[in-house]
């Protein structure tokens, strides 16, 4: 049989061979034992069962080292898996620092591959003392490229926006108040972080034997520091792009951010402020937070320390591309302020009109315990106050213009959104025009209500005044109550003109005043409907106590006449003695 015949020399050629074989190109390591040695092995096992024929004897024996060779095959394949893994996976930057651990390695293999054969006893202890270090160095160099994996997984955790929404909802708004917390729990996670690949490189340095002084490690540590400075660039990436996804105003989203607008008379006023140069305005706080942003890459100590550089701010700040969209979101907030002047600017006349009408208010208003002017028939000013009271028509006029302006504010509304991503809530404003322009409303409603109430009061008291004392009885002789009761007849003969025309003034006053709901207290009402009866009946009083000391006051004019003469007698004969008698008269010297 041809098998037969060749089995014997095929399978002793095959024996001799070296047990491993390197690829001159790849340098990657086979197990060089042969397929036909399998195949004598699979053919002679079939033979030994079928009893078909005679098994060659240099096939019988090789068959009865089957379980030598299996077992020396199957650790060969493991050894060289382990070796050809290493060669497979190591990087560039790694192969420097392992390269004379390799070079050991391959001078202990050189023997199984030029001059060990299957056919040799004992070979395997001549390959057990590379296998170890053979499984060490993949092991070492596995965790190596696991920490660097680490770091890299660490870095790209970063690569998620800094400072977004509230609870991450679409709708909601990116509070300035919530920002700096978003920004110091990102801190947070970059110091840890930064720790811990600090921490794996250290660990790199000793899985791979490397000094720390020579400039294949300084190699491998630029290398993994260019992957941490690409992790803040892309990180910072992120966060700008976020911020301008979410200004843009064609985007069709909800408002980013929101500034109140409130009034602080005269002027209309952002908060935070959208004036330029404001230290703690609204662009301020943007570039407060887009510093915040580039912040970060500060938070690391360099891995390539050596670089003479202490963190990565300023290579990530250098970065042309970042800085492209760091002016672009920049041009946005000066282009949003912009727009937020010109929504102010459509308001602004509420505020100059509440600052007229408060200067108006304050320049016609201290009337206090005045009337309401001649116009209207009404007493003078007191004594000491100015003339030219502004008529009740005036005041309505006023408080109309009060109204119209309340009910044009009541029309604003309650916000609005500049550039698509700024809301301007006009709420505090509102509020305060509402809130100043009722006050305006009421220092005049009040001078009203103030008026009123005062007038008939001062009425009432002088009635019950004079009303007592004219209902006293002064007997003949009595010139002190006579006096008195002639008080009280001048007090009203003098306050009769003014407080006749006083009424109908004051019930228009009231109407208007009721037509404006404002509230009167109820003794106003009271006043109103009994002090003209109760003045009717002061004056029929005053003419009634005139009437009767009439005679008492004619009696009194005759003794103060004859009083008069008396004394002009006593004067004239005074007169005669001093001259007669004089010290310095002529006739005594």
């Amino acid at each position: 049989m041809t098998w037969c015949q060749t089995v014997s020399e095929k399978s002793q050629y095959n024996l001799t061979q070296p047990l491993l074989r390197r690829d001159p190109d790849t340098k990657l390591l086979a197990v060089n034992f042969d397929p036909q040695l399998v195949s004598v092995l699979r053919e002679v096992r079939y033979l030994s069962g079928s009893q078909v024929g005679a098994i060659p004897p240099a096939a019988a024996d090789i068959y009865s080292c089957k379980e030598s060779y299996r077992e020396l095959v199957a650790k060969l394949e493991l050894m060289v898996s382990s070796y050809n893994k290493v060669l497979k996976t190591v990087l560039e930057v790694e192969y420097p620092l392992i390269q004379g651990q390799l070079q050991d390695i391959d001078l202990k293999l050189k023997e199984a591959e030029e001059s060990l054969n299957w056919k040799m006893e004992g070979v395997w202890d001549h390959i057990s003392r590379v296998v170890d270090a053979i499984q060490d160095l993949e092991q070492r160099t596995q965790r190596a490229r696991g920490n660097v994996e680490e770091i890299r997984s660490t870095v790209q955790s970063w690569v998620a926006p800094i400072l977004e929404r509230k609870d991450s909802k679409k709708e909601s708004l990116l509070s300035l108040e919530d920002c700096q917390g978003q920004l110091e729990r990102h801190y947070s996670l970059v110091r840890e972080s930064g720790q811990r690949i600090h921490s794996l490189l250290k660990e790199n340095q000793s899985l791979l034997l490397a000094d720390p002084a020579s400039d294949i490690w300084k190699a491998y540590v630029e290398y993994l520091d260019e992957i941490v400075l690409d992790g803040f660039y892309s990180a910072t990436e992120c966060s700008l792009k976020y911020l301008l996804d979410n200004t843009d105003p064609e985007a069709g989203l909800a408002p980013l951010f929101e500034v109140q607008l409130d009034l602080v008379v005269p002027e209309l006023v952002f908060y935070p402020s959208l004036d330029p140069g404001a230290s703690d305005g609204f662009y301020e706080m943007m570039e407060s937070l887009l510093a915040g942003i580039y912040r970060s890459a500060s938070l690391v100590p360099r891995l390539a320390q050596h670089s003479g550089c202490l963190h990565y701010q300023a290579d990530v700040e250098a970065m042309a591309g970042l800085a492209a969209l760091r002016r672009a979101l920049l041009a946005r907030v000066q282009a949003v302020l912009a727009a937020c002047s010109q929504y102010r600017s459509s308001l602004q006349r509420f505020a100059a009109l509440c600052a007229e009408e408060r200067r108006e208010a304050c320049g016609l208003l201290p009337l206090r315990g005045r009337g309401q002017g001649a116009a209207e028939g009404e007493a003078p000013a007191e004594e000491g106050l100015p003339e030219g009271l502004p008529s009740l028509q005036h005041f309505k006029e006023q408080i109309e213009a009060y109204e119209r302006v309340a009910q044009e504010v009541s029309c604003i509304q309650a916000g609005s959104v500049c550039q698509g991503w700024l809301r301007v809530d006009a709420r505090p404003l509102k509020l305060s025009l509402l809130s100043a322009v009722r006050r305006g409303s009421l220092v005049f409603k009040q001078h009203l209500v103030d008026h009123v109430t005062h007038s008939l009061a001062d009425l009432e008291e002088f009635i019950k005044t004079a009303d007592k004392g004219l209902s006293k009885k002064v007997e003949k002789g009595d010139s002190d109550g006579l006096v008195e009761i002639m008080g009280h007849l001048l007090a009203v003969k003098e306050r009769q003109s003014v407080t006749d025309a006083m009424f109908e003034p004051l019930k228009q006053t009231i109407e208007l005043l009721m037509s404006y709901e404002q509230p009167l207290p109820e003794e106003i009402y009271k006043q109103l409907e009994e002090l003209p009866e109760k003045w009717s009946s002061l004056k029929k009083l005053s003419l009634s106590v005139k009437q009767q000391v009439a005679p008492l006051q004619a009696s009194e004019m005759a003794a103060v006449r004859r009083s008069a003469a008396a004394f002009d007698a006593q004067q004239q004969s005074f007169r005669q003695s001093f001259r007669r008698e004089a010290p310095f008269s002529a006739g005594r010297w």
